[in-house]
């Protein structure tokens, strides 16, 4: 049976460095024969208990997708040392109850696999995935352990374009040969 893995991109910009970094790990799964899929969190409202139940559309939606995958990568900058609202809006929906009366995270994110990359400047995004490595175990999934933060050259945000390094694909690299491992 082929395994799925939902990418989540923490930055919603058209050209995205992240998304350069997710679109890579996505061709390299699919060598592998592991399906990818890209969720669109960028059409999810904000978090808000007066429209939780029943939940948006785009909440139902998004919630679907993650049922129907096997693990999630998450590849996302940091912004001001912390992750991005829109991506902590999203995981501020996937953690809430589905139902009213229930408490609790949904069974379908609990123990579910998680993987964390993430580009950005000096620091390498590492602030900010520690803070989303710390924030997916409270939630009940099982992030690896093995995170990975890119450095962004200056030269990438002069030019508006990002070309890993074959040190930064290398480090990928390990991350998506850990892919089998986290499916059991």
């Amino acid at each position: 049976m082929t395994k799925k893995v939902l990418m989540i991109v923490g930055s919603i910009r058209k050209d995205s460095f992240n998304k350069t970094v997710a679109k890579y790990i996505a061709d390299n799964l699919k060598q592998d024969g592991i399906e990818t899929e890209f969720a669109n969190i960028s059409k999810l409202p904000f978090m808000d208990q007066d429209i939780e139940f029943p939940a948006p559309k785009e909440v139902t939606a998004f919630h679907d997708q993650v049922k129907e995958t096997d693990a999630l990568w998450i590849v996302s900058p940091e912004y001001n040392e912390m992750i991005p609202g829109v991506l902590k809006n999203a995981l501020d929906w996937l953690s809430r109850p589905t139902e009213m009366g229930v408490f609790g995270a949904p069974k379908f994110i609990m123990n579910k696999p998680v993987i964390l990359s993430g580009a950005g400047g000096k620091k390498a995004a590492t602030v900010g995935l520690s803070h989303l490595l710390s924030l997916t175990k409270f939630m009940g999934l099982t992030p690896s352990e093995n995170v990975v933060g890119l450095q962004i050259p200056t030269a990438a945000f002069m030019s508006g374009h990002f070309d890993m390094d074959d040190d930064q694909k290398q480090k990928l690299q390990m991350q998506i040969s850990e892919v089998d491992h986290l499916f059991g």
